[in-house]
């Protein structure tokens, strides 16, 4: 009997050109790819979409290869060992960015990036209070920026999905898994995602049909054959790119006959409240008044917490949040 395994191939980057096989993601990894495509090969897919992996082994190859991949609209995951020079560099003006990390440490790059400018869309995930800036958390309050820490998301992991559906770039530090799920990075700390969730959160981004590229670094450069590195770094590969494989381009602006329309009456005299429910995958959308440009609402991903919350008469935050920031952004 024949087992397949996941189709992981070997490409040069000079092969990067319209003529290319087809292919569901290619993966780039800065220096050497140590033994995470062994590792990689040995799992058993869902999906039969071909994946390119290759190596950046002197450093200098990365800016013409995201070119490329960016021109073939071709889904990227670059794997940087050790820490990331900087977010800005991969970052195009209209990226709408998700990060998960434990806390503005090792280093801040979140700080830097506000030093800069923030993107339009950002949202912040996964984080420890305790290790988080206040000063940044402020920041991105005030710029109607999301975040969700640690223990809300264990709470309900769905709530991190629709983050993740509006981003394009994603920034994983492997820095915020706990040292008992990977305990080969030094540093790390005793609390953190375990290695389930930070693969589910891997799986969110793949289901993005606005995802360009993830970055995912903070991890050990020397991934050896059988070391807990190799083995969650190939697993958080493979929730990606099957998460690439399913993903379905879907928006109520598009095509509005693809969505059940719930309409919510808040109180006798208040606010409706309307709710959009794909008819292909469940996922939830919120429609939010455009206060500067009448007849032209926002559709934000949400969760069927959101209109569950609403039904029971009370307005969901994330609606509120939206309506603020429409009126003072927009």
């Amino acid at each position: 009997m024949s087992e397949k395994r996941f189709p992981l191939e070997f490409l040069h980057a000079d092969a990067l050109c319209q003529e290319m096989p087809s292919c569901g993601a290619v993966i780039v990894f800065t220096g050497k790819a140590g033994a995470i495509p062994e590792e990689l090969k040995r799992l058993y897919p869902q999906s039969h979409s071909r994946v390119f992996y290759m190596e950046d082994t002197i450093g200098t190859r990365l800016p013409g290869i995201l070119s490329a991949v960016e021109k073939l609209r071709v889904p990227c995951l670059v794997m940087h060992p050790d820490d990331l020079p900087g977010m800005g560099a991969f970052l195009p003006s209209d990226a709408r960015v998700s990060l998960v990390s434990q806390g503005t440490e090792n280093p801040d790059h979140l700080s830097a990036l506000l030093e800069q400018s923030l993107p339009g869309y950002f949202t912040w995930i996964g984080f420890q209070r305790y290790l988080a800036n206040p000063v940044v958390l402020e920041k991105l309050s005030d710029h109607y920026m999301e975040t969700l820490r640690l223990g809300e998301f264990r709470k309900n992991h769905l709530m991190a999905e629709p983050l993740l559906r509006e981003a394009s770039h994603h920034f994983i530090d492997m820095r915020c898994v706990r040292h008992a799920d990977l305990p080969d990075i030094k540093h790390s700390n005793p609390n953190g995602l375990y290695a389930e969730e930070i693969c589910t959160l891997a799986r969110y981004m793949g289901l993005s049909h606005h995802f360009q590229l993830a970055v995912v670094y903070g991890y050990p450069s020397d991934c050896r054959k059988g070391s807990f590195t190799a083995k969650l770094m190939a697993q958080l590969i493979w929730h990606v790119t099957e998460g690439l494989a399913v993903s379905l381009e879907e928006h109520p602006l598009q095509d509005a006959a693809s969505f059940h329309r719930k309409a919510v009456q808040m109180g006798e005299d208040g606010q409706e409240l309307v709710f959009l429910q794909s008819r292909k995958s469940g996922r939830w959308w919120m429609e939010v008044p455009n206060c500067k440009q009448r007849g032209t609402p926002f559709y934000i991903s949400c969760s069927i917490d959101d209109y569950v919350m609403a039904c029971k008469g009370e307005i969901p935050l994330k609606w509120l949040f939206y309506y603020q920031k429409s009126n003072n952004f927009s």
